[in-house]
This record gives structure tokens, sequence and C-alpha cells, in this order.
């Protein structure tokens, strides 16, 4: 019965002024707290998780996002929902303290231009996270310290975890000896 009271009043008392869903599932485990936000208050709830006397035990484990550009054959309740956006950025915490996860999801609306606030000044594992995370998915974070990519090479503009990405390759790269430079070669189709 006390798990049931483990979530972080301070933090839930804010949140109702922002017209919140928050759900917890049966599958996961009692301590487990998802939460759905407006991208708007991606800077307030890092701070609020920083900063607040309560909740300042908090460390950032995961961001990633997910792309909901394929989503057709749902049903029309939910059609309606993933048609209305086409990004789910989601920010994973763990508090020490409550020894609680909150999963935080901020949706993307199908107009965004793609800037969202970093918050690699608050939690300082996040220039890594979203380093990843705007490679992959194109996703560009401002007033952020390090853009540089990890995984691609620096030319390319590709976003690979994109459902627009091209599964079969149109380029033949190269290096060649004869010419001592890289060559990239555009092909009419690769064959599998």
């Amino acid at each position: 019965m006390y798990k049931k009271y483990l979530f972080p009043i301070q933090l839930f008392l804010i949140l109702e002024k922002v017209n919140v869903n928050l759900f917890t599932s049966k599958k996961q485990n009692l301590n487990n707290y998802n939460i759905f936000l407006n991208y708007k208050y991606l800077i307030m709830i890092n701070y609020l998780l920083k900063n607040e006397l309560f909740l300042n035990n908090s460390m950032l484990i995961e961001n990633s996002a997910v792309d909901l550009k394929y989503y057709n054959n749902l049903d029309e309740k939910f059609f309606f929902f993933f048609n209305k956006y086409k990004t789910i950025i989601f920010y994973n915490y763990l508090n020490l303290t409550t020894k609680t996860k909150l999963f935080f999801y901020f949706f993307l609306p199908n107009n965004f231009n793609y800037s969202i606030n970093s918050i690699d000044r608050i939690f300082f594992s996040a220039n890594w996270l979203e380093r990843e995370t705007s490679e992959m998915y194109g996703i560009f974070f401002s007033n952020k310290k390090d853009h540089r990519k990890l995984l691609l090479d620096y030319s390319s503009f590709e976003n690979p975890l994109l459902k627009d990405f091209p599964l079969e390759g149109n380029k033949q790269v190269f290096f060649s000896f004869f010419e001592n430079q890289v060559i990239v070669q555009n092909n009419k189709f690769i064959e599998i």
C-alpha cells in the first residue's frame, strides 16, 4: 500500500496546472510513471527535477525519439492522435530518493520546425544523448554546447531512424587509389 503514495506530490501539484496526462501500468512496476506533456514544458520540468528539494536527486538515464509517420492501421481514436503528431521525444529519469522512474513524453506536432531547447546545461548526461537523438531523428536542439555528430560523417544529412529513410542505397562510396580520394557515384539501383 505504501508504494501507491511514492509519486512525488510536489511534481504532481505542479503538473496538474499544465493539464498533464499521467498514468501507470500494471505491466510495469508500481514505481514507474509515464507523463505526457507538451514540448514547451521541457525546460521547466528539467529545472524542477534538478532544483526542487525532494526531487533534486534525479538523474537523466535515457533520451530518444519515436517517429510516428506510418501509423495508419490503428483504431480511429488513435489514428487522429498519431496523425496530429509526427514525433515523440521521451526522457527517462531515475529519482534515487523515492526510487521512482519518471518517463516524460513530449509530442512534436506535424508543423514543428524541429528546434527544441537543450537541457545539457541542466543535466550533463544530456549532451551525449541529445547529440545521438538529433543525429538519428533530425531534431535540432538549440542552445547546445556541442553539435558534432557521433556515428555518421559530418557531410551526411540523412537521419537513419526516420521512417522515410530509404532501405536500399542509391550511392556507392569508395576510395580510389588512382585519384587518391573518396568517390561517390550515384547508382540507379543496387541489387541485393
